[in-house]
């Protein structure tokens, strides 16, 4: 931990988890994926190349997946043969790399689970894994992201995984998602409800409002910083009451 800090480099993951559904067809599974890669380029960069990870960091230029254009021939041909492994295993998962790392560098990865139970129904999430450097203009990135994946997935539940610097393990309700910095909620709810939030923004659809992005604080959050717990866990609570935080393994 203490290297950790030091660095002044940050790992998060901001976590899209789908609504489920009875069925997927091939044009929904890779659009899905095309909508979040657009909102990454809109708020952090709009050149970022993505190419097909597997057991290195190292990239091959021959097996550039997403461009700024789009996914590329070798993309749809590994995305169309991941698809394939619905249902021949029920599930399927695919990694993808940015070419400008220094380390981990950011990772996607896009998984799809069939499941035996609950009528079968298929769910799915996408996790962009973040190494950063920690500053305000990040947080403000963070924010436009997810704001922007919401107004795209406005029935979807987002969340992010700060990992070290406060692990799930602290949370209030360990097993549920968790404000956690930042949370989007597809429901309507009114700022004055959860005062200690730092920020609250709506989500609207055809002039009516549809989600909510919660914005905690207006810095990173640290375990060890009573104030940060305090704050996380009124907002959990609150949304707990309402019913508005489920378990991550519901979703």
């Amino acid at each position: 931990m203490t290297k950790y800090i030091e660095s002044d480099d940050i790992q998060f993951s901001i976590i899209l988890y789908l609504p489920k559904t009875a069925t997927l067809t091939f044009t929904d599974f890779y659009q899905r994926l095309e909508n979040a890669l657009k909102a990454y380029q809109d708020s952090f960069d709009s050149n970022m190349c993505w190419y097909l990870f597997k057991n290195t960091v190292k990239v091959k230029p021959e097996e550039l997946v997403y461009s700024p254009e789009g996914f590329t021939d070798f993309g749809m041909k590994k995305l169309a043969l991941a698809y394939q492994k619905i249902e021949k295993n029920n599930d399927t998962q695919i990694f993808f790399i940015d070419g400008e790392h220094k380390s981990s560098g950011q990772v996607i990865t896009y998984d799809v689970d069939k499941s035996f139970f609950d009528d079968a129904l298929i769910s799915s999430e996408i996790d962009f894994f973040f190494t950063k450097f920690e500053d305000l203009q990040l947080l403000k990135q963070i924010t436009t992201f997810v704001t922007k994946l919401a107004n795209v997935f406005t029935d979807s539940y987002i969340e992010i995984d700060l990992i070290h610097l406060f692990p799930r393990s602290k949370n209030i309700f360990p097993k549920r998602i968790g404000t956690s910095l930042i949370v989007y909620i597809p429901a309507p709810l009114n700022a004055k409800d959860y005062p200690e939030a730092h920020k609250i923004i709506p989500i609207n659809q055809n002039d009516k409002q549809v989600g909510t992005v919660i914005v905690s604080l207006d810095h990173f959050p640290f375990f060890k910083n009573i104030e940060d717990v305090k704050t996380m866990n009124r907002l959990d609570v609150r949304l707990r009451e309402a019913d508005l935080l489920p378990e991550r393994s519901n979703l």
